[in-house]
Parts: C-alpha cells; structure tokens; sequence
C-alpha cells in the first residue's frame, strides 16, 4: 500500500472540510507557501462502463464537481480517468488510477493533493468497497 506524505499542519483528526476552510495564510503558526497561489491538485475519475455511461458527459460532470470544490484554493493540474473499471477495483489495477499512484510516489509530482470524482463509496450491489487505495 502507498502511503502519501501528510500535508504540514493538517491533523489527521481534522476532517477535510474543516481543513480546506481554514486559511491558507497560517498553519501551526508558519507561514503556509503554495505554488502559484495555490494547491496543484490531481483529479481523478471513473465511470465503470461506457455502455451505460456517456463517457464525455460523466467526466465532464465529476471534473465540474472537483473544480467548484478546489476553485478557491487551488486548481486541477492533472486529470486521470478510467473508463470501465468499477470502484471496487484497487487503484493499482486501474490503469489512470494506477498512473496516480506512481506519479504520487515520485518528488517532482504534477500535484499536491487529489480529488476524486463521484457521488458514491459502495459497490453498485450495495456493499462497501474494501479499500480504494489498496
């Protein structure tokens, strides 16, 4: 398993939400920096069939959502999308998933943070995926 370096300053008890609406200017008492203004993220989507899903409008529906939750601290700086692999696959078996991961592990990443496309953590029958990272 991969495991990401920890932001500076974010807690792992302080959930997400809470972190993106703190202030960019401080964090732990030290001056936060970010490139160009602000975080570089990765997009990542998926759709798991394009025989039932419209390819164009599920990724553009999923980047939309990413770009409104990032818009006001950084923005997209590389996008992943795989097309007819369910959630429920590890990302190491979905090839733009897979590539995330690689680039992820490596210093001179295109980004700083991901967000992930998509409204739902559970398989289509209804059953938790085990892991998603794994």
């Amino acid at each position: 398993m991969l495991t990401l370096p920890m932001t500076a300053g974010v807690a792992p008890e302080i959930p997400f939400t809470l972190w993106i609406d703190r202030s960019p200017e401080r964090s732990r008492g030290r001056r936060r920096v970010w490139r160009d203004g602000g975080i570089r993220f990765a997009f990542y989507g998926r759709i798991s069939t394009d025989g039932y899903q419209d390819p164009v409008s599920s990724r553009r529906w999923q980047l939309d959502a990413a770009v409104q939750l990032t818009e006001r601290r950084g923005c997209i700086a590389v996008e992943f999308f795989d097309i007819g692999y369910s959630r429920c696959l590890p990302w190491h078996e979905r090839p733009g998933a897979a590539q995330l991961l690689a680039e992820a592990a490596r210093a001179d990443r295109r980004f700083d943070a991901v967000v992930v496309g998509g409204t739902s953590v559970r398989s289509p029958a209804g059953r938790p995926c085990r892991s998603s990272l794994t």
